[in-house]
């Protein structure tokens, strides 16, 4: 393919070389126990929901009472969403290759699908790996650039919560989950303003913590502190477009963008189900579902995303209302997205023609050296 002025188009994917790739069989078996847990852990949420009164299919009295618009409308609002998401990444990876818009979003849609589908979310190594994969990019540096998308999507997401939880009246719920939601809002908050400081402790002092790296875990086997302090390296490498303001200001902006957008179809979506939300108290509960699917889960996030968007309407909403007109609205939520990730993933994913197990074991990254002193 060529490639137009200023950036560079990443050329067909070529199958990962015998000698470097897992064989299949031994990529599903390394997964097999990892699945087993994250089945019992969504079994756990399932449960969760269901106690509280939330059923996972809703009554169909409670489906009749959906507008006929809501779905087309959620759906429209999810284009953008996906479109800003995946399309920001470019800005992140820009200081070590320019790819397109198309590219980007291709990319970050495989790696998308990948989060949703794959247990525990062992799917966030998709996307260093697919860019391994299509244009070159070290493993390492697609970590600092998904390091500093998870940072500051928590960041927002947080920050969204405590203040909706400051600013808006809420109801006293009898869920144990949606009682302790503020602490753990305020908690989620602290861990990623230190994650924003521990970002920008590497772009300050790159060196340091290259050779501390390397001295510390150099006293167990030298080999090991220097494969380790080669990768410390590469994630600062990948959080470098954090300095410039050229990247990093249209970064944030399209990151506020996308969870604006996500708010705004949450509520659109809620407006349809008949529940009586304003933009504020969507932006709460996108707040709460966004912290709350974290944690690792089974595939699809199955069960913990209907726990966390019912805790998040209790705190607005009557009970007797979550389990009638909010248990709709959480299917159609849950759906509408879990198709939408997967026909977004998968698309892009046949027409490139690589496979889950591409991704699980990318190729081989050559052996780096010793990279030239830098100002610290």
């Amino acid at each position: 393919m060529s490639s137009g002025a200023g950036e560079v188009v990443a050329s067909p994917p070529s199958s990962p070389p015998a000698s470097t790739a897992a064989p299949a069989n031994g990529v599903w078996r390394r997964m097999l126990p990892k699945l087993v847990l994250s089945l019992v852990l969504g079994a756990a949420f399932v449960w969760l929901a269901q106690r509280g009164g939330v059923p996972l299919v809703p009554r169909a009295e409670s489906m009749a009472k959906v507008a006929w618009w809501a779905v087309p409308a959620y759906l429209a609002t999810l284009v953008v969403t996906h479109f800003l998401r995946g399309s920001r990444w470019r800005f992140l990876i820009a200081p070590y290759q320019k790819v397109t818009i198309k590219e980007s979003i291709l990319l970050n849609w495989i790696g998308f699908f990948a989060i949703f589908a794959l247990p525990l979310r062992l799917g966030e190594l998709a996307r260093p790996a697919l860019s391994r994969i299509r244009i070159g990019t070290r493993l390492s540096v697609g970590l600092g650039t998904v390091a500093v998308e998870r940072v500051l999507d928590g960041l927002v997401t947080s920050l969204c919560l405590v203040v909706a939880l400051f600013a808006i009246p809420r109801r006293v719920p009898v869920d144990y989950l949606s009682r302790t939601l503020p602490y753990y809002g305020y908690l989620a908050l602290a861990v990623f303003c230190a994650a924003m400081l521990a970002i920008g402790a590497f772009l300050w002092k790159r060196n340091l913590a290259r050779r501390l790296t390397e001295r510390v875990f150099g006293i167990v086997s030298p080999r090991i502190g220097k494969r380790l302090a080669s990768t410390v390296d590469g994630i600062a490498e990948g959080v470098r477009s954090v300095k410039d303001p050229r990247l990093a200001l249209p970064f944030v902006l399209e990151t506020l963008g996308y969870w604006g957008t996500n708010a705004f179809g949450m509520w659109v979506l809620a407006q349809g189900c008949g529940l009586d939300l304003t933009f504020p108290h969507a932006v709460a509960v996108m707040g709460v579902l966004a912290i709350g699917i974290l944690l690792p889960a089974g595939p699809g996030m199955f069960g913990s995303f209907q726990t966390f968007v019912a805790a998040g309407l209790r705190l607005y909403v009557a009970d007797s209302v979550v389990g009638d007109r909010g248990a709709a609205y959480i299917f159609l939520l849950y759906v509408c997205q879990s198709l939408f990730i997967t026909a977004a993933g998968l698309v892009p994913l046949l027409a490139l023609k690589l496979s889950i197990r591409d991704i699980l074991s990318p190729p081989a990254e050559p052996p780096t050296t010793e990279p030239p002193p830098r100002p610290s």
